[in-house]
């Protein structure tokens, strides 16, 4: 994959991102506690990462929730990502557990309702990773939303993994196993 190293949070965290995704805050405004890139690649645009053109990543950081368990925080986090994208079912389609205890990866399928009408609901893949950080009191989750077409919607409706599904996958664990708090300034 032809990923590139990015700074977050004015450098007191370092990832990587796909080539071809822009930070969104060029763009707009994003809250403090957030990171976003926007897919910024066109069709005619030569990739050979196995994603498209739509997809977009949030970095959030979170207080930590109360869960002892990792993976209780995490469904904790994607219920509130779903709740956000107006609905309140999810299902879960991979979940590894990257570090016992303290990083947990995940694809959740959800039927989203774009912009809170039903109208405009569409099948979306989330990749969604949990990086506890209990030294500072923070719950890192990364999320890369995958609005999918009908093709990989029905996939994922017969519990196969499409293969850009897998494909973000691949790279958010990417993501998590090179996230790293260069900076611990950014939580005190």
């Amino acid at each position: 994959m032809s990923n590139k190293v990015v700074e977050l949070y004015g450098g007191a965290i370092t990832t990587v991102v796909p080539a071809g995704f822009l930070d969104a805050s060029s763009l707009r405004e994003v809250p403090d506690t957030q990171e976003v890139y926007v897919n910024s690649r066109r069709d005619a645009d030569k990739f050979k990462d196995g994603l498209a053109t739509n997809e977009s990543i949030i970095v959030d950081l979170l207080e930590t929730v109360d869960k002892a368990d990792v993976r209780e925080a995490w469904k904790f986090h994607v219920d509130d990502l779903t709740e956000l994208n107006g609905t309140s079912q999810w299902e879960t389609l991979q979940e590894d557990t990257v570090q016992q205890g303290t990083k947990l990866t995940g694809l959740v399928m959800e039927v989203a309702n774009k912009w809170g009408k039903q109208d405009l609901a569409q099948t979306v893949v989330i990749g969604v990773a949990l990086i506890r950080l209990p030294q500072f009191d923070t719950d890192a989750v990364i999320s890369i939303n995958v609005p999918l077409t009908e093709e990989e919607a029905s996939q994922a409706r017969n519990n196969e993994v499409p293969p850009r599904c897998r494909a973000v996958y691949k790279f958010l664990q990417e993501m998590v196993d090179k996230f790293v708090v260069v900076d611990a300034s950014l939580f005190a």
